[in-house]
């Protein structure tokens, strides 16, 4: 697994957790930590890609805690945000 790489995310997301501009407080980063660690449980237990899983679970609520107009749609923005910021990951 790419260490750099999630390191990187978790950072990412921590980050747009403690702006000013989410919505929803630094506590949100709590939440999506809870969900990593339930989501690797998971995926060890099932046979899926920790890596993959890893990642999707740091970045699931993204466009919620990037901007509060995303979150009805957050996974669809979400999405769309994962596509900006994985490629410049790729390169730590």
């Amino acid at each position: 697994m790419r260490e750099d790489i999630i390191q990187a995310l978790q950072s990412e997301v921590k980050t747009r957790c403690e702006s000013p501009d989410n919505f929803f407080g630094e506590g949100i980063y709590y939440h999506i930590e809870a969900v990593v660690k339930n989501s690797v449980f998971l995926a060890e237990k099932y046979g899926g890609d920790i890596e993959i899983v890893t990642i999707a679970a740091w970045l699931h609520d993204i466009a919620s805690i990037t901007d509060y107009k995303y979150y009805e749609e957050h996974h669809i923005y979400g999405a769309q945000l994962a596509e900006e910021i994985l490629p410049i990951l790729m390169k730590v």
